[in-house]
């Protein structure tokens, strides 16, 4: 688990910082512009080596049919997405959280970053699919399952949830992620299959990456 756990995230968070400070230093905007796929290649890698060459298959990692009918996705997920939204949008303005960059500020950093079409649609796929699967599994396969075999699925539900969040880091963020964290781990528990809790993640990223895309060709 620990094992994993470095895999899927300091491993690639170090090579995307690396990557960005190379782009800097080298003043190469296209260095900068591979860091999402590089780290995103460098979890996959980790994931093999932790646990699919541990003899872990598709089934063990939680990507299987689910016991209940995939139509319900269709209403479940916008749903509860909506429902985390909305929560974010209550709960932090009832504490003041609020974003520390306006929209020019993230359009002028995505400008900055000059990504062009290739790089734009190759980290969108990153950002939407892969992570997310990737992050389904350490998030609500690995850590979920340990928590709930030690604690009970309550404790396991909030635990995984509050760790999602706070590997996000900003604060408003954080708040987002926590609740569709909660969401994602309902479809697990509900669907028994990480296709229903990766359909709500990557619907969230796909709402992102869309506005940051937005951002970028606007």
């Amino acid at each position: 688990m620990l094992l994993t756990i470095l895999a899927v995230l300091v491993a690639p968070v170090l090579a995307g910082v690396l990557v960005v400070v190379a782009g800097v230093t080298l003043n190469q905007d296209w260095v900068t512009s591979v860091g999402v796929p590089l780290g995103t290649a460098v979890a996959v890698a980790g994931v093999w080596l932790a646990l699919v060459r541990r003899g872990w298959s598709r089934r063990d990692l939680g990507f299987v049919r689910g016991r209940r009918s995939s139509w319900h996705l269709l209403w479940e997920v916008p749903l509860l997405w909506i429902g985390a939204l909305v929560g974010t949008v209550v709960v932090g303005t009832l504490a003041g959280i609020t974003p520390s960059a306006s929209e020019t500020d993230v359009s002028r950093s995505a400008d900055a970053l000059e990504l062009g079409v290739g790089a734009l649609a190759l980290t969108a796929v990153c950002v939407t699919i892969l992570a997310p699967a990737l992050e389904e599994v350490l998030f609500r396969r690995i850590l979920l399952g340990w928590i709930e075999q030690r604690a009970g699925l309550l404790l396991a539900v909030i635990g995984s949830a509050l760790a999602f969040g706070l590997v996000h880091l900003a604060p408003p963020i954080i708040l987002l992620q926590i609740l569709v964290g909660l969401g994602a781990a309902t479809l697990v528990r509900a669907h028994r299959t990480l296709w229903a809790s990766l359909a709500l993640h990557g619907l969230n990223n796909g709402v992102v990456t869309v506005v940051a895309a937005l951002a970028v060709l606007g």
